[in-house]
């Protein structure tokens, strides 16, 4: 086992006994090898684990429409989850009345450590946001403030990766705020700054 494995074994431990946030203390964290490769040069930061999709199977972006938004964008550039990692401004479910609900700015701030924690972990050349809640988990760390609307599809060149902001996959922000077309133009950016 490398010295990368053993940090993110460590880390994945770290996640799963985590109970700082009251409502999400019954909700497991997503955080393990199901995420993607640890070498991987791109990572994706979304929201938070939906309760359908990754909230139920573990692995993000998984087992929702959401998810199946995401793949085709993937697939339509050329890669797969083999060659990235997935992670989320908070690791566990935000449920509200047994609803998914929006983390809040205290609970982004207290999942932070472990976001900060797997970026210097895998290093990679290009971070991809998908959404306003996970541009602002990267603004916290960086100590930056980016808006979505402003840097959507726009690389934002900092001192360790490429910052890509991104919309969300949901069939919500599909359908009102940026259609599949869109983000698949959006999604070609990725490769050239690889």
């Amino acid at each position: 086992m490398t010295a990368r494995s053993k940090r993110f074994s460590s880390l994945v431990k770290e996640a799963a006994s985590c109970e700082i946030c009251p409502r999400m203390i019954n909700q497991k964290a997503v955080l393990s090898h199901g995420n993607g490769s640890i070498t991987a040069p791109l990572i994706f930061v979304a929201e938070a684990p939906g309760r359908f999709g990754a909230g139920r199977t573990g692995i993000p972006f998984q087992g929702d429409r959401s998810s199946e938004t995401f793949e085709k964008l993937l697939t339509h550039i050329g890669l797969t989850r083999k060659d990235i990692f997935i992670t989320n401004a908070v690791l566990c479910n935000p449920l509200k009345d047994g609803n998914n609900d929006k983390p809040t700015r205290k609970e982004i701030s207290n999942c932070s450590y472990f976001l900060k924690s797997v970026l210097e972990l895998i290093k990679p050349k290009v971070v991809a946001t998908l959404g306003g809640t996970a541009l602002d988990a990267l603004n916290l760390i960086l100590g930056k403030k980016f808006k979505l609307s402003e840097t959507v599809a726009k690389p934002q060149r900092l001192d360790s990766f490429i910052l890509l902001p991104l919309y969300h996959p949901s069939p919500r922000v599909t359908n009102w705020k940026r259609p599949l077309s869109k983000q698949k133009q959006d999604y070609k950016k990725i490769l050239p700054l690889l």
